[in-house]
C-alpha cells in the first residue's frame, strides 16, 4: 500500500476512535435512595453542614461562613460552595485535608442550588 492510503486510514481510525458521547446522568448517577427533591435549607442543607463538621470551622469567626442562610448564600452565589465540595480545580477542596463529603449530600446541595437556593 502506498503511504498516503495508510496515512488516510490511520487518520480515519483516529477520528472514529475519538468520537464519544458523554451523558452525565449515566456516567455519574445519583446514588439509589438519595432524595434530592424539594431540598430545604433548614431541614436538609444546614444539617448536612452540621453533620460533616462544616459549621464548626465555617462559623462566625471564619472568612467563609456557613452558619446561616445569608452567609451560605454568598458562597452559593460566587460558586465557591459547589466548587469546593466537588474538589474542582481552582477552588480550595473542602472539607480541608479530607475526602469529599458523600455524593448524596453533594447531590442534595446541588439540587437545592439548582432549584434556586431558597431560604426555606
Amino acid at each position: 500500500m502506498s503511504k498516503p492510503i495508510i496515512l488516510s486510514i490511520l487518520v480515519v481510525l483516529l477520528f472514529l476512535s475519538s468520537c464519544t458521547y458523554h451523558n452525565e446522568e449515566t456516567e455519574y448517577p445519583t446514588p439509589a435512595g438519595c432524595d434530592t427533591l424539594n431540598m430545604s435549607y433548614t431541614n436538609d442543607i444546614l444539617p448536612i453542614f452540621k453533620s460533616n463538621g462544616c459549621a464548626g470551622c465555617h462559623g462566625s469567626s471564619s472568612t467563609t461562613k456557613l452558619n446561616s442562610y445569608t452567609n451560605t448564600k454568598i458562597s452559593v452565589d460566587n460558586g465557591s460552595l459547589l466548587g469546593s465540595i466537588n474538589h474542582k480545580s481552582g477552588f480550595r477542596p473542602m472539607p480541608d485535608f479530607s475526602p469529599k463529603i458523600n455524593q448524596c449530600s453533594i447531590d442534595q446541595i446541588t439540587a437545592w442550588i439548582n432549584d434556586g437556593a431558597f431560604d426555606n
